[in-house]
């Protein structure tokens, strides 16, 4: 069953950021995250109703203006990165979030996104999202991400 979902949620996730972001993604190792020097940035989502848990996506700080550009139809050396980029990090994770439930829940599914944190991401969290089952690791573009899914 876990890996149906996996599967799910893995195609799910990929289809929507080439949509949304237009950025070209294949599931990856998670440990490749520790071999990078990157800093990271995560958008965590809670969620209730059918489906009820939270959704993470952490990626590397200087994909975040080339998320929000495209997103944006602007190049990410035009965006303030201290406003726009992070909103748009959270607009992703909005909609990544409601596609995932609907993946697992039905497309019926009765649900309630809670608003995206966004925050650093430290050494200690992303060696955890690493080892944890948790979290499914992905290459997307030229960069390392891992998306986080826990429902209960």
């Amino acid at each position: 069953m876990r890996d149906q979902v996996v599967e799910s949620v893995s195609a799910t996730f990929l289809g929507v950021v080439e949509q949304l972001t237009f950025m070209f993604g294949e599931p990856a190792s998670k440990s490749g995250v520790l071999a990078t020097d990157d800093d990271y940035v995560v958008a965590h989502l809670d969620f209730t109703g059918d489906a009820k848990g939270w959704l993470s996506l952490a990626v590397p700080t200087g994909c975040v203006a080339e998320i929000a550009g495209n997103i944006l139809g602007l190049e990410p050396d035009e965006l303030d990165p201290s406003s726009l980029a992070p909103d748009s990090l959270g607009e992703v994770l909005n909609v990544i979030c409601g596609h995932v439930i609907m993946a697992i829940a039905g497309k019926g599914a009765d649900f309630r996104l809670g608003g995206p944190i966004i925050s650093e991401a430290s050494p200690e969290f992303l060696a955890a999202a690493v080892t944890s089952d948790d979290w499914l690791g992905f290459m997307l573009e030229e960069n390392m991400v891992l998306l986080g899914l826990f429902t209960e």
